[in-house]
């Protein structure tokens, strides 16, 4: 059997991160942090060294989620997987800078989760 995909959930609306969560264990994943901000996020990656960040890219605080991602570039290229209600142009292009796997307008959309999530290999394949 595969290990689960572990995810970091980076929403500041606790019940969308609760949704999300949800939509994550219902595709088989494990959810291993729900912050909501771009510190947190950061510290969440350097303990949890999750499989993939499902990221809200406006979060609290003064950074947004793509600036986080930026800072979390510095140390790892774990794939992320950006939402957000804003559809902007300018936004996915400030996305696809850090290397992201994919962009999810709000509200999620499971069949579209699923189909990027098992784009990420699962660790320890035998």
């Amino acid at each position: 059997m595969l290990n689960k995909k572990k995810v970091l959930v980076v929403e500041d609306d606790i019940i969308l991160a609760m949704i999300d969560k949800l939509y994550l264990q219902k595709i088989g994943c494990e959810v291993v942090g729900m912050v909501t901000n771009a510190t947190d996020a950061v510290k969440a990656v350097h303990e949890q060294s999750p499989d993939l960040i499902l990221m809200d890219i406006r979060i609290d605080g003064d950074r947004d989620g793509i600036m986080a991602m930026e800072e979390i570039r510095l140390f790892s290229q774990v794939p992320v997987i950006y939402f957000s209600g804003n559809s902007e142009v300018h936004m996915r292009q400030r996305a696809l800078e850090t290397g992201m796997l994919g962009f999810l307008v709000k509200p999620l959309d499971l069949d579209a989760l699923k189909i990027l999530v098992d784009l990420i290999p699962s660790k320890n394949q035998n």
